[in-house]
């Protein structure tokens, strides 16, 4: 049952995901009428996903509140929410965006409507959250190392 429920999730998210590239795509040629059909398709899909994992962690909880307490599995405590500065953000995007347009350039000789609309936001923003998540966790994971020697330092500050 978990197999299936997860494949569904996964068969509705990467239909979303096409769904999403090919409404672009439909924008770029001008199909305004594709658009919609597309944006409807999206949204389904989310709706599914969301139907599909909300019923899994209700069932989930169902089954772990009728296992005695000292067989439930811990609770992790979540760490701190990762908090992006829009300053360096919008700083990254700017340099990955210019990257992409630059690289299209060299390899296709031009640059269309298409790519400066679609392809470079898309790459950039990617791109973007890798560069400056990725610094955070480095940050974040030094810092918990510190702090599990025992060194007393909370490391870098984060940004």
């Amino acid at each position: 049952m978990r197999t299936a429920t997860r494949l569904a999730a996964v068969v509705f998210s990467a239909l979303a995901m096409l769904s999403l590239l090919l409404g672009l795509a439909a924008v770029a040629l001008g199909r305004l009428d594709r658009v919609a059909i597309y944006a409807a398709a999206v949204s389904v899909s989310v709706a599914v996903v969301a139907a599909i994992m909300r019923r899994d962690v209700r069932r989930r909880r169902a089954e772990e509140a009728l296992l005695p307490p000292d067989r439930r599995p811990v609770r992790r405590m979540p760490r701190s929410r990762i908090v992006i500065p829009a300053r360096e953000a919008a700083v990254t995007f700017a340099v990955w965006y210019a990257i992409a347009v630059a690289i299209d350039r060299a390899v296709s000789g031009s640059t269309t409507l298409f790519t400066l609309a679609a392809i470079a936001p898309f790459a950039a923003f990617m791109l973007t959250t890798l560069t400056v998540t990725g610094r955070h966790m480095m940050f974040r994971l030094t810092a918990e190392e510190e702090v599990e020697r025992g060194s007393g330092s909370a490391g870098p500050s984060e940004s």
